[in-house]
Parts: structure tokens; C-alpha cells; sequence
């Protein structure tokens, strides 16, 4: 049976202690505790995109195509240049964080209400924050890791460390899978330092792209092969030992209009090497931000939904109305 090197990427992490559960969450009318109906599905045989469209169909809607990559097809030229550009991901980094990071605490395990903050938007508020992003001149991928960026600086990291965030690409119809639901993702590295704005996070975000960077880290995510099962799983025990980590891990899967679909809500896997997760998604006009915390880090609860409502209100623009207010 042929393996599929990047699904066991993530069984391999599994195996090494890390919940790699992808987590959904669901809002089709106002619960009694008022709280969405949780759903987690394994990183190794899903992605976020193919994640959602397979609880949309188990419930009754038709998601139809799934978002597809937006140019030209992955091709071993294109994986080999772009693996230049993505060698200096590869050595050892170390993230520094305000408090001690607990490198050799088992995961918990807990319930998703236990471990993970959400917010969701309402329509109004956006398409406000949609307006946002366009008067900065930037996606609104950009804006939402500019600010989530800033929250996690101020309240996790180290004053003055630098910050490293992975950030998913859809590569599906630019790259061949065993199936439909397989993960399609690539990544890129953001590298931020100081007080990022909008534009700073944009252009780097788009020098990545120009180098080809989520082109070779799709190769590079094939190189398990290399090693082997268990040299991949040598591989992460070696690096735990050894402190190596990035910031984060920040994934929106864009917007979704699917007939039928409740307000739905997502947060990525998180592990050791990428304790925060934040996760976005906006389904029917409702933008949905969600974050969870590895316990590796020390935190509370508490912590994350700070963390959720710094980034959140921070995303979310004052109306006109209220800054005349203020003002006044």
C-alpha cells in the first residue's frame, strides 16, 4: 500500500503525544447553554477545507466545488525552486515566550468548551471588517494575522522576540491526492517583527508567494519519505528536545455561501512546535474567529478567551456613528 507522506506527518505527531483533532463548531439556532455543537475530525485524513465540506454534507447541505488554488499546477521545477526559499524554515528556532514553556507536558486531551475561545460576527459586522481590510490596502487574510499577530505579542511572546506564523494554501486543483478529502495544504512561514502593520504583513506575505515558498514546502512535506515511519517520528523527538518552535498556526478557509448551513465555526490543529491555533472561516455572510492553546504554554482558559477578544475587537472597526461619539 502506497503511503501518503504528508497524512502521516500528522499521525506521526499522534504518536507522539499531540491531539491533531481539527476542530468545527456548529450554530444552527440558539442552543440552551448557548454554546455551538462541537465536532473534531484527524488532521490525517483531513484538511480544514475538505474537513467542512464533509460535516456540510453529513448534515444535509451541499457544499458544492470545494475552493480551488488560483493559478498555475505544482510541478517538480516549481517545488525544486521554491525549496531554496524555504530552507531557512528548516534549522532549529527557537520562539521565546514571557513564561516558561513546558516542553515535556502531556497533552489533556480536554473538551473543546474546555480549550478552545470563539466569537462570531454577525453580518454587519463582516462586512465592516471586510471594509477594514480594504482601506488598508490588504486581504483579509492579511489583516486578521496582523492583528492576531499583535494580540499574541503582547500577551504570549517574549518583549522584542520575533514571531514565525504558518499559514495554510490551498493547493487543491493545482496538486494530485489519493482522494478528495486528503489534506491539500501547503504552508507559508511569515516572519514578523516588531509592531507589523497591515501592509508589512501583506508584502510579506506576497514576497512568499513570489518566491514559490508554498511550492516547496509541498515537496518538502513529501521528504518523509526520506527518513522513513519511524525516522519521522525520531525526527519530532529530536526537535522537542532540542526547543525548536514557531509562534503559531493561523488558517482561514475563506468564504463559504452553502444553502442550508448553519453559522459554523473552525480552529487548526495546534502541537509543540505550533502552540496557538487560530482559525477563520465565514459561512452565508458570518465571519467566525476561534483560538485554542497548547498546554504546553501554562495557560488558563482564561487566557485564550482574552487572547480571542483582544484579536477580535481589534479586527472589528468602530462605526462611523460611535467615533463621532467618542470624539465628542
Amino acid at each position: 500500500m502506497k503511503i501518503d507522506w504528508i497524512a502521516e506527518m500528522f499521525a506521526a505527531l499522534r504518536d507522539c503525544g499531540e491531539n491533531i483533532s481539527i476542530v468545527f463548531g456548529e450554530e444552527r439556532a440558539p442552543a440552551a447553554d448557548g454554546k455551538p455543537r462541537w465536532f473534531e475530525l484527524p488532521h490525517d485524513r483531513y484538511d480544514g477545507v475538505s474537513g467542512l465540506a464533509h460535516l456540510l454534507a453529513d448534515g444535509g447541505a451541499a457544499p458544492g466545488r470545494l475552493p480551488e488554488w488560483r493559478g498555475e499546477r505544482f510541478t517538480p521545477w516549481r517545488g525544486l525552486r521554491g525549496l531554496s526559499s524555504v530552507l531557512d524554515a528548516l534549522p532549529v528556532r527557537r520562539q521565546r515566550w514571557k513564561s516558561a514553556f513546558h516542553w515535556t507536558r502531556p497533552v489533556a486531551f480536554l473538551p473543546v468548551g474546555q480549550r478552545l475561545a470563539w466569537r462570531l460576527f454577525t453580518p454587519g459586522e463582516t462586512a465592516r471588517i471586510a471594509a477594514a481590510a480594504r482601506a488598508a490596502g490588504v486581504t483579509v487574510n492579511s489583516y486578521l494575522l496582523c492583528h492576531l499577530d499583535r494580540a499574541v505579542a503582547a500577551e504570549l511572546v517574549a518583549p522584542g522576540a520575533a514571531r514565525r506564523w504558518m499559514v495554510p494554501v490551498n493547493l487543491r486543483g493545482a496538486v494530485t491526492r489519493p482522494s478528495v478529502q486528503a489534506p491539500h495544504m501547503s504552508f507559508l512561514a511569515v516572519d514578523l517583527e516588531g509592531d507589523a502593520a497591515p501592509q508589512a504583513v501583506q508584502q510579506r506575505v506576497d514576497r512568499l508567494k513570489r518566491r514559490g515558498c508554498h511550492w516547496g514546502m509541498w515537496l518538502m512535506l513529501h521528504l518523509g519519505r526520506l527518513l522513513g515511519k519511524e525516522g519521522m517520528r525520531k525526527d519530532i523527538r529530536k526537535r522537542e528536545r532540542q526547543k525548536h518552535g514557531v509562534t503559531g498556526m493561523f488558517s482561514n478557509l475563506g468564504s463559504w455561501h452553502v444553502d442550508g448551513a448553519g453559522s459554523w465555526l473552525f480552529c487548526p490543529a495546534i502541537s509543540r512546535v505550533y502552540p496557538v491555533g487560530a482559525g477563520c472561516v465565514t459561512m452565508n455572510g458570518r465571519m467566525a474567529l476561534a483560538i485554542q492553546l497548547h498546554e504546553a504554554l501554562g495557560r488558563d482558559l482564561h487566557c485564550t478567551w482574552s487572547l480571542l477578544n483582544t484579536w477580535s475587537d481589534a479586527c472589528l472597526p468602530q462605526p462611523a456613528h460611535a467615533r463621532l461619539e467618542v470624539v465628542s
